[in-house]
């Protein structure tokens, strides 16, 4: 083959480039020195990057909690302050108890009988007399062992007649001589147990009536249905385990609460009391104590204290609800004083003020409560703070505490006092 019909392979790594650059520049330079160079540039752009943004993100946390704070405190609330008070009360044990007819004047009345209830004669609310029926217990069986009774009666009557009769007889013939001295005897005993079968066939006769009387549940005393514990159609065991009713004189009421033994020595028959319920708080009664327990129970460690209300001048407190008594034992001491429509989230005698500052922020206080005094502004009430000695000292002079709203406000809020 000639010259001209052969061609050899150009070898790639030797071809001539079409565009030759200058030996040294820097298109000259090879791909593998070129990157490192890019590498370089875009990491010191990403660090610029994180520069600035480390930075915004200081600003903003800087002026984050100022905004957050302007805004959680939005606008001023308005608020009428009243000022605290600093006088000399009288000691005082707190007691809690539940109101509830005098112990006379009140029952629980269950049936005397088993059975079913047929029928109930009154609701709650309604005025009952002394012996009048409330309830009906089914009364089927009982009337048949009043019949079975009647019964025995007529038999042990007729036993009885013919035993008299015989001993008759006999009494006429012994008399004649005629019979022995011993069938006499013998006639007359057994007239006696006629006689005695007698009377017991009549006892069980007279209980029978009165099991059928008991199926008919009366009241045992004057005064208002307060509870009904059954309905018709229900069972009853006969014992004080089943009640059906209770009846009591809301006329007369007391506030039975349990009290300490420190309590108990305090306080004495006849000593005065202020009773407050917290159902309804604008409702203040006066009692006296009637009755202290001079025991505790040994379980418990506590005895019991009755205050009579006197609750002929006012509302009558329902029955069953709860109340707190105020009975002054000890002489007088320096207190703090706040108005009683401070008071908020009262549990027992613990309770909260919201203060108004004289930065014009609400200061939510905790604080316990203790005597209190009626005046013609309206009531105060001792407080102080927890553990405190109550003194003036616990709170600054001249403090004020919000008295209206007292709900809704948070510690820190924003106030706008108003008269």
């Amino acid at each position: 083959m000639g010259r001209s019909g052969w061609s050899r392979p150009l070898d790639a790594s030797r071809a001539p480039s079409p565009h030759p650059l200058p030996r040294g520049g820097p298109q000259g330079r090879g791909l593998s020195e070129t990157r490192p160079t890019t590498l370089a540039i875009t990491a010191l752009a990403a660090l610029a990057v994180l520069t600035a943004t480390s930075g915004c993100r200081r600003e903003a946390a800087a002026e984050g909690p100022e905004q957050a704070e302007s805004a959680g405190r939005g606008a001023p609330r308005r608020v009428r302050c009243a000022p605290l008070e600093a006088r000399a009360v009288r000691a005082q044990v707190i007691l809690h108890g539940t109101v509830a007819p005098l112990p006379d004047r009140d029952a629980q009345i269950a049936p005397q009988v088993t059975g079913r209830i047929v029928e109930v004669l009154v609701r709650e609310g309604d005025r009952v007399t002394r012996g009048q029926p409330l309830a009906r217990i089914e009364d089927a069986a009982l009337a048949d062992q009043v019949k079975q009774a009647g019964a025995q009666v007529a038999k042990a009557a007729a036993e009885t007649n013919l035993a008299r009769t015989t001993r008759d007889r006999v009494a006429r013939v012994v008399e004649r001589g005629i019979a022995a001295r011993q069938e006499l005897d013998d006639a007359q005993a057994r007239l006696a147990t006629a006689q005695a079968g007698e009377t017991e066939a009549r006892a069980s006769s007279g209980i029978a009536a009165r099991q059928l009387e008991r199926a008919t549940v009366r009241s045992p005393l004057g005064g208002v249905v307060l509870k009904l514990f059954r309905k018709t159609g229900e069972l009853v065991d006969g014992t004080p385990a089943t009640p059906v009713i209770e009846v009591g004189d809301p006329t007369h009421l007391e506030l039975v609460a349990t009290a300490t033994a420190a309590d108990l020595v305090q306080v004495h028959a006849r000593d005065a009391a202020v009773v407050t319920l917290p159902a309804l708080p604008d409702l203040a009664v006066r009692g006296t104590v009637a009755a202290v327990s001079p025991a505790v129970d040994r379980a418990t460690g506590l005895g019991s204290i009755r205050i009579a209300l006197e609750t002929r001048a006012g509302p009558l407190p329902p029955v069953g609800v709860t109340g707190v008594a105020r009975i002054e034992t000890g002489g007088a001491h320096r207190a703090t004083l706040a108005p009683a429509a401070a008071l908020r989230a009262a549990l027992g005698d613990e309770a909260e003020v919201v203060v108004c500052g004289a930065d014009r922020r609400a200061h939510v206080v905790r604080v316990q409560s203790g005597a209190r005094t009626d005046t013609t502004s309206g009531a105060l009430v001792e407080i102080r703070a927890p553990g405190g000695d109550g003194g003036a000292g616990t709170f600054s002079a001249g403090a004020r505490v919000a008295i209206e709203p007292v709900l809704g406000l948070a510690d820190g809020d924003a106030l706008e006092p108003v008269p």
